[in-house]
């Protein structure tokens, strides 16, 4: 090889492209650039300074953001928890408020129970006035025994409170006298009847304070008592002189506690007697008067029962009667006969009958007779039958003496109504708005013809519609409204379209206002 330098550089050479593949696989200028090829075939390169700044940057700013979030997080989560432990907090609070006042109540049920076993107790020793009188103040009457079943109660529940008037010995006579004044200037009777209310509550509660005070040192006077009874042993335990004396002075310092107390609940007790005895005697005044009142009552009434009973003996003595002048029958004409024919109008016929049976004044015995001979025909046979089936033997004289016309007139409708009549009338009412009237007056009175058979079978909601789609269209823009009300009527919008026609275009209406 030494002698053929050219042939190891061209060996060389070729080896050298081996190498060189060998050592850079993806080629030179990619592997001195870093670039990478992807799968897809795109390619990277890697980040300069200024963007390895701006990454960093970026990054930064994601997790200061990411550690706002999770701060802000905490945050609502403390307020929450703080939110929470408040209204539980606050819970506590009103269920410990809630059983103060069940405990409250509790206490204010016991003392009611109490106030009322001591009611009854002394109710049972009062005698119960068993009396009945009428109302107070009343010369022509009195009041039944509520009065006074009143008047007792409250004089029991003087006797046994008294609360007012013991509240009115506490209260100085000038402040009394100065609300007297006040209430005698005050015109409105409402007002003065407020303002003594409230005086009297402004007056009572003091009196209630006083009472809650004075059962409060009563318990301290009791344990302070209790505690004396338990100090006896606590002296035998002193050995010494000086010891003994004091705790005989706490005794003795304790005993005249009780002892005061003592004086001043006599002495409320003495104020309580006064406010009941003022209670017995306001009682005892409108007892008398009301007794006195009831005896004036009494001797009046009786009095005026005598007046009026010989006043009204003499008005019922007998006397000759005046004669009340007899109405002279009026002329009518015979109505037509019936008989029971299917263009024949029934209902006409009814009313001819009776109006003619009460204008000639004819008794109920000759009714049934009268309305026989108003028939004919098929009417005046079935009739008779009627009266066959009564057992009267073609006697209308005697049939008529025990059957009523009403009955009568009954059983002639039953045996020849027209059972397709009211179907048709149906019919015509359904297809009324199918025809052109020019005339709203003309549609109203066919219409009332139609509505006055009985058992149409059209509703009231129905008959409005239709008169409303019957009616001239000029009309309708007028009475939209009114026929879609679920209240209105037929009868109330007819009569109102009748009118409106009337006012805007006084137009008669002939036989030809329909066709």
């Amino acid at each position: 090889m030494d002698d053929y330098p050219m042939y190891s550089v061209l060996m060389g050479f070729s080896l050298w492209g081996t190498l060189w593949r060998l050592l850079f696989p993806l080629g030179f200028w990619h592997t001195i650039a870093c670039r990478v090829e992807t799968r897809s075939g795109a390619g990277t390169t890697p980040y300069t300074q200024a963007q390895e700044e701006e990454a960093a940057k970026i990054l930064a700013e994601q997790k200061a953001r990411k550690e706002k979030k999770e701060l802000v997080k905490q945050a609502k989560k403390i307020a929450l928890q703080q939110e929470q432990a408040a209204k539980m907090k606050k819970l506590q609070e009103e269920m410990e408020k809630v059983k103060e006042e069940e405990e409250n109540m509790k206490v204010v049920d016991r003392e009611e129970v109490e106030e009322e076993k001591e009611k009854q107790a002394e109710a049972e020793e009062i005698p119960l006035i068993r009396r009945s009188v009428r109302e107070r103040g009343e010369s022509s009457g009195t009041k039944g025994d509520p009065w006074i079943e009143k008047k007792v109660t409250e004089w029991v529940a003087n006797l046994s409170l008294g609360e007012t008037e013991e509240a009115m010995l506490y209260v100085p006579l000038d402040e009394q006298e100065a609300v007297i004044k006040e209430i005698e200037a005050e015109a409105d009777p409402l007002k003065r009847q407020t303002i003594e209310e409230e005086k009297k509550l402004e007056w009572r509660l003091p009196l209630t304070r006083e009472k809650k005070r004075r059962m409060e040192e009563a318990e301290k006077v009791a344990r302070e008592l209790q505690e004396v009874k338990q100090q006896r042993a606590q002296l035998e335990a002193q050995a010494d002189i000086q010891g003994k004396m004091d705790v005989m002075a706490r005794n003795i310092e304790c005993l005249a506690k009780a002892v005061d107390e003592q004086q001043f609940f006599a002495r409320s007790q003495d104020v309580t007697l006064r406010s009941i005895r003022l209670g017995f005697r306001e009682f005892a005044r409108d007892m008398m008067v009301h007794v006195g009142t009831e005896m004036k009552a009494r001797l009046e009434n009786t009095e005026r029962f005598c007046t009026g009973a010989i006043e009204g003996a003499q008005l019922a003595a007998p006397k000759e009667e005046e004669r009340r002048p007899r109405r002279e029958p009026v002329k009518v004409k015979f109505p037509d006969p019936y008989s029971g024919k299917r263009e024949e109008n029934f209902d006409n016929w009814e009313a001819n009958v009776t109006s003619y049976v009460h204008l000639q004044m004819i008794s109920p015995e000759e009714q049934v007779l009268i309305a026989f001979h108003a028939l004919r025909d098929e009417a005046t046979s079935f009739a008779r039958s009627l009266c066959r089936a009564a057992n009267c033997n073609n006697d209308m004289v005697a049939y008529s003496q025990f059957t009523p016309l009403n009955d009568f007139f009954k059983l002639l409708c039953e045996r020849f109504a027209d059972v397709t009549r009211s179907v048709r009338v149906s019919d015509k009412l359904q297809t009324i708005h199918t025809r052109h009237w020019k005339s709203a007056r003309a549609l109203k009175g066919v219409m009332d013809e139609l509505v006055a058979v009985p058992d149409h079978g059209v509703t009231e909601t129905q008959l409005v519609n239709l008169f409303y789609c019957a009616m001239p269209e000029s009309l309708h823009r007028h009475f939209f409204e009114k026929s879609g009300d679920p209240a209105m009527t037929y009868d109330t919008l007819s009569r109102e379209v009748v009118a409106f026609e009337a006012q805007s275009m006084p137009v008669t209406p002939s036989a030809e206002d329909y066709c």
